[in-house]
């Protein structure tokens, strides 16, 4: 026999065994289950030889330490870690040059080596919820574009973070020690969200009224000294508060210059409802709904669809604005761009998408035999089973052969070989039992989307890549917002924000959570690791 990768050392966990056995490029070891293991003997050390992991999550765990030999998996592009007991971190960080995603968040960690300043492929770096009292060097850092180490003991961030050249547009340092912001925060041209709140700054610096793209500036709970700054900064008033510092330090006025008390009284005026309008320019919230309601959407995966179309992802998308015929048919071209494009024209992913209102909770995600699968396929005017729409597209297709004199087809007619020799065909379920999605070939006419559809459940499937059907759906999420198929947010949603902004175009992404027969999660989407966009390009709140 030919030695495999984790032969050296027989894996004990059967999900370790797993992930070696089918060459798995991601691993997700969380919950109660891996928690009882790791107080037992602690983390496998075959899971140091998946050498084809380009994913480890490891959280909601008693994990209190990993070995050296996590710096062997060099593959990793994400490496998830939060929730658990780390209270220190292995050097041979540094030989993982391919992560880009590292959260180590809410853990116990009083340092972290300065071999995470030379993880170079960092995009998304989070180490919120510790014990942190100070950072490692961060310059060498260049395609770091969100940095979160709220919530820590910080008293100063790293000098070498501010450089000109830096792609910096997320900082989140709220909840520290820090007495200042400083002055070379002008440097950073990326930056568009920094939040800084409660901590102990008493004055902020001029400088930072030169951030061009800063967009989003949270100073709340601090000590400052301008009392009419403290006001303003309780009203969360970013250009009201960029426009005083300039104006206090001599720099260019704004529309506050003439009567006392005009412009003062309202904090802005109509500088801040502008100011709004831009930030609700291409704007994707992200939100939940407790487990326990029976609004949330539930979607399980059978082991008979793992075996055949392991992976799926679902959202739902609400505010959607298809009143109009155009908007529908963008929204649907769009589907339809993705499915020749990224989707490898079905081979790799399949979209589908589901008006809300006509969906029945909770789903099930199955593979069954070909005459056991009834569905009304779209745009037919009956029912049939998997088989006969098989036969009737197979029909269709010989006909539109013969008609253009050509072998080639169009339309759903390219994808009827994708199931060829196919035991089990995977399809979605409702609660009353009816097939509403039949992947790679059609969605049922029950839950069609229309000009009057407002909320939508997009299921994204595929037989091959967890990674692909999130690249999918990130990619749909981003062009419906460019395509500006959203609406304004109502009264009640601005409320619900909070502090966020009160009124604009915003598309509403909520998650769905897609567990195992055994109930323990497979996916949520989206987490806080998905949809880490270019602010420049969306921006997303959460």
């Amino acid at each position: 026999k030919r030695a495999g990768p984790c032969d050296k050392m027989a894996a004990e966990w059967e999900e370790v065994q797993v992930a070696h056995k089918e060459n798995r490029r991601e691993l997700v070891l969380t919950g109660p289950n891996i928690d009882s293991k790791i107080k037992q003997n602690g983390v496998d050390p075959a899971i140091y030889q998946l050498h084809l992991l380009n994913f480890l999550e490891i959280s909601r765990t008693c994990l209190s330490e990993l070995s050296e030999d996590l710096g062997n998996l060099t593959g990793l592009n994400n490496l998830i870690l939060h929730n658990n007991k780390l209270t220190h971190l292995p050097s041979s960080l540094g030989n993982l040059q391919q992560v880009k995603v590292f959260d180590v968040s809410q853990n116990e960690l009083e340092s972290l080596p300065d071999t995470v300043g030379r993880m170079a492929a960092l995009r998304i770096l989070n180490v919120s919820c510790n014990k942190l009292t100070q950072l490692p060097g961060l310059g060498e850092l260049e395609h770091l574009a969100h940095l979160d180490v709220s919530h820590n003991q910080l008293t100063q961030l790293p000098d070498d973070m501010y450089q000109t050249n830096s792609l910096l547009a997320e900082l989140h340092a709220g909840s520290n020690n820090l007495t200042e912001i400083s002055t070379e925060i002008c440097v950073l041209p990326a930056l568009k969200v920094l939040d800084m709140s409660e901590n102990q700054i008493t004055e902020v610096p001029s400088q930072l009224s030169s951030c061009g793209k800063l967009k989003d500036l949270n100073l709340k709970e601090n000590k400052l000294k301008d009392k009419r700054l403290d006001k303003m900064v309780k009203q969360c008033q970013t250009k009201a508060i960029l426009d005083y510092i300039r104006q206090k330090a001599g720099g260019a006025k704004g529309k506050g210059k003439g009567k006392k008390g005009k412009h003062d009284k309202h904090g802005g005026g109509t500088d801040q409802v502008s100011d709004l309008a831009v930030q609700m320019d291409r704007v994707l919230q992200v939100t939940s709904t407790p487990q326990d309601s029976p609004d949330q959407i539930k979607v399980m995966v059978t082991a008979a669809a793992l075996q055949v179309r392991p992976y799926l992802v679902c959202c739902v998308l609400r505010n959607l604005d298809l009143d109009a015929p155009e908007n529908l048919r963008q929204f649907l071209a769009c589907q339809n761009q993705l499915h020749d494009t990224i989707c490898g024209k079905r081979t790799q992913a399949t979209i589908a998408t589901h008006d809300l209102t006509m969906v029945s909770s909770p789903l099930t995600f199955d593979a069954r035999a070909p005459a056991d699968i009834t569905i009304h396929p779209l745009g037919r005017s009956k029912e049939m089973t998997s088989l006969s729409v098989l036969r009737v597209l197979r029909k269709e297709a010989e006909q539109q052969r013969r008609d253009k004199k050509r072998n080639t087809v169009s339309g759903i007619h390219k994808y009827l070989d994708l199931l060829n020799h196919w035991e089990l065909y995977p399809c979605l379920l409702d609660s009353t039992g009816a097939v509403i999605s039949f992947p790679p070939i059609t969605n049922s006419q029950k839950t069609r989307i229309s000009t009057d559809t407002k909320s939508v459940l997009v299921e994204v499937s595929s037989s091959t890549d967890l990674a692909v059907c999130k690249t999918v759906m990130e990619e749909l999420l981003r062009q419906t917002v460019e395509m500006g198929l959203c609406g304004s947010l109502t009264d009640v949603q601005a409320e619900a924000q909070g502090d966020g902004p009160p009124s604009g175009k915003v598309l509403v992404v909520e998650q769905v959570r897609v567990t195992g027969g055994d109930g323990q999660l497979r996916v949520l989407y989206p987490s806080r690791t998905d949809l880490q966009m270019d602010p420049s390009i969306l921006t997303v709140l959460r």
